[in-house]
């Protein structure tokens, strides 16, 4: 009897463990961070972004930013990606901020990537983070 009492504690603890591996953002983690005030970015020079970036580093709550639409995509691959890289996906919907402003802020997480990891990262990421394209071309002519 003993054992069949153990049994069903030893699941409970094993999955607690390894099904929690998700990191939810607070509602005050997220209102914080770039993914809200990047609307509010001077859309001609973008200036606000390098503190912001600094800040969202600092904190542990990066994004890359994505253009969505009605109903936005998720890949089963981006939890793994967000986990591997510390990095979340932010799909702006229908309505995005500036480009200008997200494509500098989205390239300083590629390089930030690429610094921390080489570019093995390439080969994970979603195809259609906003600015992936531009910061190849632009690395590519570095």
């Amino acid at each position: 009897m003993k054992k069949e009492i153990y049994i069903p504690f030893i699941l409970i603890l094993i999955s607690s463990f390894t099904f929690g591996q998700n990191r939810k953002l607070t509602d005050e983690q997220l209102n914080n961070s770039t993914a809200v005030r990047i609307n509010l970015a001077n859309q001609n020079t973008c200036e606000e972004i390098d503190g912001w970036i600094e800040s969202d580093f600092a904190n542990g709550i990066v994004f890359l930013f994505l253009q969505g639409g009605v109903a936005p995509i998720s890949y089963k691959s981006d939890k793994s990606f967000e986990r591997k890289y510390g990095i979340y996906f932010y799909d702006f919907g229908c309505i995005m901020a500036s480009e200008k402003c997200t494509i500098k802020y989205n390239s300083k997480v590629f390089d930030y990537l690429t610094e921390k990891n080489g570019r093995k990262w390439l080969k994970k990421i979603r195809k259609d983070v906003i600015g992936l394209k531009e910061w190849k071309r632009a690395s590519r002519e570095k």
